[in-house]
């Protein structure tokens, strides 16, 4: 059986499959690194791993056959997407500091980031899980997205930090599904990604209003991702085919 034939039938075990191969690629890159490399070429073995999350998306799209359906040709901001900035807007609400070296290094770790985890979940992923009704492919994937960051918990060993990070994510992850859903679009998603994912790093909000309201305004912005994400689903839901989802 072909690899699209598979993940066509069982969209459920691939997209776990596609998401749990990054998550080990990952996790042997940095074990191997620990290992094998010097302490002074750490640096160069979490590049390495950084770079298997842009690299083997790519290599997926092309494996499962899947370049004109991941939504690289569509670049068209609708309603939905412009609603999905507002948690951007939440953490840039009292203005941004921005480093005195400039922006421009953190600007591209966050570009390549934003379209190596967007090409993974929001393109291969998704496109494979919408096998299942909306509903079901947004959710699972916000949950797939939100586990990969248990990865945080093997490199640093806080577990329950990491465990929180997940369920968080898993909220944006929600988002970003839906707000592909919707544009269809993931040049979008990545944008929308890489400016949320900005727009926290500077947030002026600790420096002016303390560290309890970052945390308030963390929390807000998960309501915000997951009440985007509901709304899609809850529409999709409602216009979905007669007799569709009755299996």
């Amino acid at each position: 059986m072909r690899l699209r034939e598979f993940a066509d039938r069982h969209p459920v075990l691939a997209a776990t499959g596609c998401a749990a191969l990054q998550f080990g690629l990952t996790i042997l890159i940095l074990k191997a690194g620990k290992l094998l490399a010097p302490p002074e070429a750490w640096g160069k073995v979490k590049l390495l791993a950084f770079a298997s999350t842009v690299l083997l998306p790519l290599l997926l799209t092309q494996v499962f056959g899947m370049w004109r359906e991941v939504g690289f040709g569509s670049i068209r901001p609708n309603g939905f997407f412009l609603a999905c900035l507002l948690p951007v807007l939440m953490f840039a609400a009292l203005g941004l500091h921005l480093p005195q070296g400039g922006i421009g290094g953190d600007l591209l770790i966050q570009s390549l980031n934003a379209f190596g985890e967007e090409l993974l979940f929001r393109g291969v992923i998704f496109v494979i899980l919408l096998r299942l009704p909306v509903w079901q492919a947004i959710v699972l994937n916000g949950v797939l997205f939100g586990s990969m960051h248990l990865i945080h918990g093997y490199m640093d060993g806080n577990w329950s930090h990491a465990l929180g990070w997940a369920m968080m994510s898993s909220c944006a992850g929600m988002m970003f599904a839906a707000a592909r859903e919707r544009t269809g679009s993931l040049w979008l998603v990545v944008v929308l990604h890489m400016v949320l994912n900005l727009a926290s790093m500077y947030s002026n909000i600790e420096a002016v209003a303390g560290p309890q309201m970052l945390v308030a305004v963390q929390y807000a912005t998960k309501v915000a991702e997951v009440v985007l994400g509901l709304y899609v689903i809850v529409t999709a839901w409602r216009h979905r085919p007669a007799g569709a989802g009755r299996a």
